[in-house]
């Protein structure tokens, strides 16, 4: 059975090494961060009205948050990882 908080757990893991994987992609092909955030934002608003799926909402907004560093409770902040 799938619990609340090992779900919680599954999609912070998810949105870490989406994040992970973007900033090492970033490394080797500048401007890619940017254009996958664009991406997101627009996956984003496309799907956050109309989905069902608020977890599937939830982990895009928390895999844009780690790469920005920006939440809509802290504002901005550092990328996860920034200078490691």
């Amino acid at each position: 059975m799938v619990t609340d908080e090992s779900l919680r757990t599954t999609k912070n893991a998810t949105a870490a090494m989406f994040t992970v994987l973007v900033q090492v992609l970033e490394q080797r092909m500048p401007g890619i961060e940017a254009a996958f955030l664009e991406r997101l934002g627009h996956a984003f608003a496309e799907t956050k009205n109309d989905s069902d799926d608020l977890n599937g909402v939830e982990l895009m907004r928390w895999t844009q948050s780690l790469l920005s560093g920006f939440d809509h409770v802290h504002g901005q902040g550092s990328p996860f990882l920034e200078g490691r």
